[in-house]
């Protein structure tokens, strides 16, 4: 009875719990920080919703793996503030209002700085660590800090006084260390991004562990301002991220010199651009005695699945184009023995008591922390050390140089780019187990300081997932990261969560597909109506009870506006058709009328010329009589026009023969008249005789036979003419 009970009241809490969930148009478990803050700019969600989501997560699931070790008691109002400036168009950098985790031994300003031991639970620094303060400058919300192996000593798994962080595929196995916490998280979806640090191989191991990307930056690229030490000849602030885009990114950030760590000293920010589109060209050496070596220790044996994974990403890179260089003495023991040696523990008393000058809380040094309780690992042996951090570190610096030039000397020798190993050679173990990790980054880059990533490659028979890395030289990150970025390409790595960790929320295909459709048209659409219903349904998504079915009316809203402005155009481009038919027609007929026109001024031109010609023949043929006064006589003696040799003239000259045939005619005429006058009419007629006179001397070649008629009928009229003289 008493089980029945527990289990009503679990299903009814279970309820509630599922009720009061935050729900999302987009699934954040899939989602990389580049996705997320492009879902934040186009209004999918906002800050305050993205982390309320990843709260609701970490106290759904987090009780399996005990990744997260203190939540910040003001990100909902940190989130709040980022989405005010949003609204009023101000965007911090490029983290704007991204939730991001941190390891619990690096400093956040109002979270206690514990390095997974309880003796420092009331450890709260005066200011962020440097890298901590540039995410925040970007815009980023550092959500939570995240469990570790206390003090970073152990990276076979990640136990602390806040207990052991859990795998997040099988409990039961390891997470190794001792970024533990950070691994987890990120790959719960308990954030997307995290920082954590790496002495030997803290960050690529739990990445490794977990199926992500993990980057160890050149020693000096990152400060350790804010950061409690271990080694501090070793330690670095590294990325644990879901692909290779996500790490450059937040690399380029924290990234540069920063006064109050002397081992940054003329470094400069990363600009990595992710620009390579092949790895043509591109020298990879292979180091053979990481992978098939016999025996055990970290030239042995290598798990046959694991050796099988790196071979066939062997093949992925050589088949892409790079050029793949078998090394067979890139590992030297001598240099092994240096990488052992040279480990310094004994830099931690004067290395802490330096940080703690920034914190408040009860411990204050050194020896207050190695004789307090609260913490699981003995400190007592790191007590020799307190005061002489330095010595000795002239002897470890000279003999790391000597492995330091050996490898840059294969580097140079082969023309190499990167070279590559596995992560791990041998299979995850369970939290029981006494086995211990084998990784050959441990006494290679953690030694010289060069720069490694570490890359899923796929999973073998256990369901783990198994990482390649790949290490350059010091300062070439950006190289490192073309070649990690590539190869992630060919091996097709997705971002997914665990199957122990599903989303708390189902996406009904409808919304789905309205949050592709308003992706493709957010940048494109005219439509702006149907743009901010859509943002206002991503706005109060959380709060419609009816998502599926408000989603299909968008989507039929859109698909009918769209339609109508189908038909629109439709019938724009009918009535464009026909008025370029009539714009043609009318082009057509005015072509015809200039036609028709020029055609008639042609005819009317070529009608004139025709008459004229006919015109001069006619008066080269016709003999026009002349009546001339000779000494007041009238000469009836016909005179024709003198008849022209050529055949066409000008009409300047035909104008002139038409000007002097009116003459003449003319002429005649008043003579006539002038016989029948009076005496008061002599002087015109006298006139009119000089006038005949010169031309009947002109024209008096050339005598028609038919001037013979016209003279008598002159006769005839000069006897009437003179009869009617005679009376008057």
């Amino acid at each position: 009875m008493k089980k029945f009970i527990l289990f009503i009241i679990s299903f009814i809490c279970l309820f509630i719990k599922v009720n009061a969930l935050t729900e999302a148009p987009i699934d954040i478990t899939s989602m990389s920080v580049v996705e997320i803050e492009t879902a934040l700019e186009k209004g999918y969600i906002t800050s305050e919703q993205l982390v309320n989501l990843y709260l609701e997560r970490i106290e759904a699931y987090d009780d399996k793996f005990n990744s997260i070790n203190t939540i910040n008691e003001h990100v909902i109002e940190q989130a709040q503030e980022l989405d005010k400036l949003r609204s009023e168009g101000t965007i911090k950098g490029e983290l704007h209002g991204i939730p991001i985790v941190v390891k619990c031994n690096i400093d956040v300003y109002g979270m206690p700085t514990t390095a997974g031991s309880k003796s420092l639970k009331d450890n709260y620094p005066t200011k962020n660590a440097y890298a901590v303060q540039k995410l925040i400058d970007e815009g980023a919300i550092i959500l939570a800090s995240t469990n570790m192996s206390e003090f970073a000593f152990s990276a076979v798994k990640s136990t602390s006084s806040y207990g052991t962080v859990k795998n997040v595929f099988e409990p039961e196995y390891t997470t190794y260390g001792s970024s533990g916490g950070s691994a987890v998280a990120v790959k719960a979806a308990f954030a997307p991004v995290a920082l954590g640090t790496d002495t030997n191989s803290s960050v690529r191991l739990p990445a490794s562990g977990a199926g992500l990307v993990g980057i160890r930056p050149t020693l000096g690229l990152v400060s350790r301002n804010g950061v409690i030490p271990y080694d501090i000849e070793r330690d670095t602030i590294g990325v644990i991220s879901s692909n290779v885009e996500d790490s450059s990114l937040i690399l380029n950030i924290i990234s540069g010199e920063d006064s109050n760590d002397s081992e940054t000293e003329g470094f400069v920010k990363t600009d990595i651009n992710l620009d390579s589109t092949s790895l043509e060209g591109v020298n990879i050496g292979v180091a053979t005695q990481y992978i098939y070596g016999t025996g055990s220790g970290i030239t042995g044996t290598t798990d046959s699945e694991i050796k099988e994974l790196i071979e066939s990403s062997i093949k992925e890179l050589q088949d892409a184009g790079a050029n793949i260089i078998y090394l067979d003495n890139f590992v030297k023991s001598s240099n092994l023995t240096i990488a052992s040696t040279t480990q310094a523990g004994i830099t931690m008393c004067d290395s802490f008591n330096e940080y703690i000058k920034n914190t408040t809380g009860t411990i204050r040094n050194f020896r207050s922390l190695a004789t307090a309780s609260g913490h699981i690992y003995s400190l007592k042996g790191y007590l020799k050390g307190c005061g002489l951090s330095q010595s000795g570190k002239t002897n470890r610096d000279k003999q790391k140089a000597i492995y330091r030039n050996y490898i840059s000397n294969i580097f140079d020798e082969n023309n190499l780019d990167v070279v590559l190993y596995p992560t791990l050679k041998n299979k995850i173990y369970l939290l029981s187990s006494t086995t211990k990790n084998i990784s050959p980054g441990s006494s290679l880059g953690s030694v010289i300081g060069y720069p490694s990533i570490s890359i899923p490659m796929g999973t073998i028979s256990d369901g783990f997932s198994y990482n390649i890395e790949f290490i350059s030289k010091a300062n070439n990150e950006e190289k490192l990261y073309n070649v990690a970025y590539e190869y992630e390409k060919i091996n097709g790595n997705k971002i997914t969560t665990s199957s122990l960790t599903p989303s708390l929320y189902e996406i009904p295909e409808s919304v789905t597909e309205l949050v592709n459709l308003y992706n493709d048209t957010y940048e494109n659409s005219n439509d702006e109506e149907w743009l901010n219903k859509v943002k206002d349904y991503f706005k109060d998504y959380n709060n419609i009870t009816n998502k599926e079915e408000k989603a299909n009316e968008l989507l039929t809203l859109y698909r009918d506006t769209i339609n109508d402005k189908e038909n629109d155009k439709k019938e724009i481009n009918i009535t464009s058709i026909k008025n370029k038919t009539n714009y043609i027609l009318k082009i057509f007929i005015l072509i015809i009328i200039i036609i028709f026109l020029i055609f008639i001024i042609e005819f009317i031109k070529f009608k004139i010329k025709t008459s004229k010609k006919r015109k001069v023949k006619i008066t080269k043929i016709t003999k026009q009589p002349k009546t001339i006064i000779i000494n007041d006589k009238i000469d009836t003696t016909p005179v024709t026009e003198p008849v022209t040799k050529k055949k066409s003239t000008t009409k300047k000259n035909q104008t002139k023969k038409k000007t002097t045939k009116k003459t003449n005619y003319s002429n005649k005429s008043k003579n006539n008249s002038n016989t029948k006058k009076k005496t008061t009419n002599k002087n015109n007629t006298n006139k009119n005789k000089k006038t005949n006179q010169k031309n009947y001397n002109k024209k008096k070649t050339n005598v028609n036979n038919k001037s013979k008629q016209n003279n008598k009928k002159q006769n005839n009229k000069k006897k009437s003419s003179n009869t009617k003289k005679t009376k008057k």
